[in-house]
């Protein structure tokens, strides 16, 4: 029974390893492979790449098994090393995403963002007054579409005024804002390892998955870069690249809607099941219990009491 289970277990880890890792890491190889051979100058010479591969196979070496084996061995283990580059370079676009807006780059984009929603916000005061000034008259379906239409391109932009250069970014700020201020959260890094043993399953598979699917969207803005990088050697990369970056921020906004929202749910049902298993006294309404549990995580621990006789001092 139990070695079924792990069987079970290490065959899902490899399918998940070969569709999340390897199979994009063959196809970028490839694609590494035929723009180094056509160049720029003939990005789209399929006949010359056909000519090139069957050149390749007419060779005699080309039907020796070992030659064979160590080529499929090497084409592997190329592709493995691009999805290991990949999953590397996802984990550096989760944090490029959550980065504070106080650094020279990231506080060039952040101010470009306040920017466009300021414009975006002085558009829509403007076509709310020009909407209230006109009531009653014949262009009053016009000026309302124009106020839904500033409403939309503003709320493309994020709900309040950016704190953080990138979206999602503002996502899991105005998290954790929103704990401290209603639960009264003030550290939820501190408290979250606590919380998540006290959460019900169902509730912490939910959270895994949504986890799982925001970084799944950062490696696919990995994969987005490494074909960007494609384009020194062939420039249609560029298209490709482009297509995937765009389609993972996209997403990358909805997974993170989605982790935000849970973590939220967590703090909202569960502090109170955090605060029992502390052992702390109760509060009141007016209180929030997230002050209890920081308090209490803060406190420093206590000094181990020492044991046996002290050794006296020698009198001088």
């Amino acid at each position: 029974m139990t070695g079924a289970f792990l069987a079970g277990i290490g065959t899902r880890l490899a399918d998940r390893w070969v569709n999340a890792l390897l199979l994009p890491g063959l196809l970028w190889t490839g694609l590494l492979a035929a723009g180094v051979h056509l160049g720029q100058a003939h990005a789209f010479a399929t006949d010359h790449l056909s000519a090139w591969l069957q050149q390749l196979a007419a060779r005699p070496a080309a039907h020796a098994p070992g030659t064979v084996a160590l080529a499929a061995c090497a084409i592997l283990l190329a592709g493995a090393g691009a999805g290991l580059l990949a999953g590397a370079l996802g984990g550096l676009v989760e944090r490029l995403w959550a980065l504070p807006g106080d650094r020279p780059a990231a506080a060039w984009l952040l101010a470009r963002r306040r920017q466009r929603w300021d414009t975006a916000q002085r558009r829509l005061k403007t076509a709310i007054l020009q909407a209230a000034r006109d009531t009653g008259g014949r262009d009053d379906a016009a000026h309302a579409a124009r106020v839904r239409a500033c409403q939309r391109r503003r709320a493309r932009l994020g709900p309040a005024r950016p704190e953080r250069p990138t979206r999602t970014g503002d996502r899991f700020a105005r998290t954790t804002t929103r704990i401290a201020r209603f639960n009264g959260l003030d550290d939820l890094a501190l408290a979250w390892p606590r919380l998540w043993t006290v959460l019900p399953d169902q509730l912490r598979t939910d959270i895994a998955t949504a986890r799982d699917t925001y970084a799944a969207t950062a490696r696919l803005a990995a994969w987005g870069l490494l074909h960007l990088a494609l384009t020194a050697v062939w420039w249609p990369a560029g298209l490709i690249g482009t297509a995937v970056l765009a389609t993972a921020t996209v997403r990358a906004h909805a997974a993170a809607d989605v982790l935000a929202g849970l973590i939220e749910t967590a703090c909202d049902l569960h502090l109170g099941d955090l605060a029992e298993r502390l052992r702390l006294p109760a509060t009141s309404d007016t209180t929030p219990i997230g002050h209890a549990i920081t308090a209490r995580l803060r406190t420093p621990a206590s000094p181990p009491a020492r044991t046996g006789t002290p050794t006296p001092r020698a009198e001088p």
